[in-house]
């Protein structure tokens, strides 16, 4: 799995119709009321570590947000090039 950076993902998060909700402390809450999808993230990392980015993997694919094949494209493979033209 590529190393993806926090910017990055709010990025896909928000083409994605989640809405940023910055927290008391050092957390940020995605929502995505049409789906009923929640994703609580730190927001001190530079990069999202396996365990975030697995949590995410299963939200979109839980909600039917995203398919596996297009998660595994995105975050395992190409550039955030690929991220904008496949979301």
């Amino acid at each position: 799995m590529r190393k993806i950076h926090f910017v990055q993902l709010r990025q896909i998060l928000k083409k994605l119709a989640f809405k940023e909700n910055w927290v008391k402390g050092s957390h940020v809450v995605f929502n995505n009321p049409q789906a009923d999808a929640l994703i609580i993230l730190s927001s001190h990392p530079d990069y999202i570590g396996p365990a975030y980015l697995r949590m995410v993997e299963k939200v979109l694919k839980g909600k039917s947000i995203m398919k596996k094949e297009q998660f595994e494209r995105i975050f395992h493979l190409n550039s955030i090039l690929e991220i904008r033209q496949s979301v």
